[in-house]
């Protein structure tokens, strides 16, 4: 497998040099590095347990801890407004359809750019970059918000 099996499988040329070919279809070819995002659903599905995770870990240290706040403005005042759970999943919705249109801007953008300014991989492969990485960071900052328990 090459280093950008997002882009589609690996040929030979008649001319004997190797090509990424692109698949419009998948775009995590024979479970490569981008094997997670198989699909959108996979893809949200990151977003959404990073973020959850952080929720979980927000209710959980403010539950727990009385000198520690909130320091998201908007999560804040949700809380305020609706409760300390119903706040905090509010701001999972939020999230979530926040990093999904991101994730599918990509798109928008090869469809409005010309082609030499986005690549035929460049869709799928900013959308798997975008999700893995947003859950990545919700989830690092979760644990983080555990770790404020000790």
């Amino acid at each position: 497998m090459g280093l950008l099996p997002a882009l589609g499988s690996i040929t030979k040329g008649g001319d004997g040099v190797t090509r990424h070919v692109s698949n419009a279809n998948s775009y995590a070819v024979a479970g490569g590095r981008f094997g997670v995002g198989a699909d959108r659903l996979s893809l949200v599905g990151v977003v959404l347990a990073g973020k959850l995770l952080d929720a979980v870990s927000t209710v959980t240290v403010l539950s727990l801890r009385d000198d520690v706040y909130e320091s998201m403005w908007v999560t804040r005042s949700l809380m305020d407004h609706l409760g300390m759970v119903s706040g905090v999943l509010v701001t999972v919705v939020i999230a979530v359809v926040g990093v999904t249109v991101l994730a599918e801007s990509g798109e928008a953008l090869a469809r409005i750019a010309p082609d030499a300014w986005a690549p035929a991989g460049y869709p799928a492969a900013f959308r798997v970059v975008t999700c893995c990485s947003a859950g990545m960071w919700y989830g690092v900052v979760g644990v983080h918000n555990f770790s404020l328990l000790f």
